[in-house]
């Protein structure tokens, strides 16, 4: 990379003199002079990184990087984040946990009155079944035709209906025993699968949020931006301090670096002169 300076040239002519014999010799035609060589173009050579590293405003940059530095190495380090994020996720749980238990008592309350009702009405219908076929029975035996062996028979059928009504009653409480025992496993189950569903999707939408904070804090976007555009001046300010010092040096060409054999002027100096002065 190159700074060019444009400036007019002059070429410089060379005049040369015939000399002429006057001793009867014939004058000779004037011989031309080879054309000059045009001069080389004056070039010079600057340091950028010394100019930047000596820049006036290289100390302010500085402040910014090391500024950018420590946000990026706090927001890397997110162990506050995180106990921060675990006493939420502890809090979330607890309330789920008892929003949980409540269902549960409301559930076991509503499934028992269910059964509950349930078994009063089969009572019932086991009431008015057998309740007659005993009356019956006991009319009978106070009865005082009724001879000891047809009481004991009577007395046997009895503790046969009401041996029965015991069994249908035991079967049946014990169905519904079951059936609330099953309704409690199975609607527990789905709590603690929706339970386990809404932890997970809690921890999963905390973490996007921990990483988009950490990705996009205004902070340091500020901070990328300011180091940008001060690093954007600097570099201007240098391209306007060579071309003002290759003016002033009679420069045509101002190399960035060394990119030619032979030694060139370094004009780091001047330029690092020009742009101390220059602020």
């Amino acid at each position: 990379m190159r700074l060019k300076i444009q400036r007019k040239t002059v070429a410089a002519l060379a005049l040369g003199w015939v000399l002429i014999w006057s001793a009867g010799c014939a004058s000779t035609s004037p011989v031309p002079a080879p054309p000059a060589k045009p001069p080389a173009p004056v070039q010079a050579m600057v340091d950028v990184q010394k100019l930047l590293e000596n820049h006036p405003s290289r100390v302010k940059l500085r402040q910014l990087e090391q500024s950018l530095a420590t946000a990026e190495a706090k927001a890397a380090d997110n162990t506050a984040a995180m106990e921060t994020a675990r006493q939420e996720y502890e809090t979330a749980m607890k309330v789920r946990q008892d929003g949980d238990k409540a269902a549960l008592e409301k559930k076991q309350t509503e499934l028992g009155d269910t059964l509950n009702e349930e078994r009063r009405l089969y009572l019932e219908t086991l009431e008015a079944e057998y309740r007659p076929l005993l009356f019956n029975i006991d009319l009978k035996m106070m009865t005082v035709q009724v001879s000891p062996a047809e009481k004991k028979t009577l007395q046997q059928e009895k503790d046969r209906l009401e041996t029965e009504r015991r069994q249908k009653l035991a079967a049946k409480e014990e169905a519904l025993a079951a059936r609330f025992q099953s309704g409690m496993d199975s609607f527990a189950a789905e709590l603690s699968r929706k339970s386990e569903t809404y932890a997970n999707q809690w921890m999963e939408d905390r973490m996007k949020r921990l990483q988009q904070e950490a990705a996009t804090s205004p902070e340091r976007e500020k901070l990328r931006q300011e180091i940008m555009e001060l690093s954007s001046r600097m570099m201007q300010d240098i391209s306007t301090a060579v071309a003002k010092v290759a003016v002033q040096e009679k420069l045509e060409i101002v190399w960035l670096r060394q990119v030619m054999r032979q030694p060139l002027k370094d004009i780091t100096d001047n330029v690092a002169r020009e742009l101390a002065n220059a602020k």
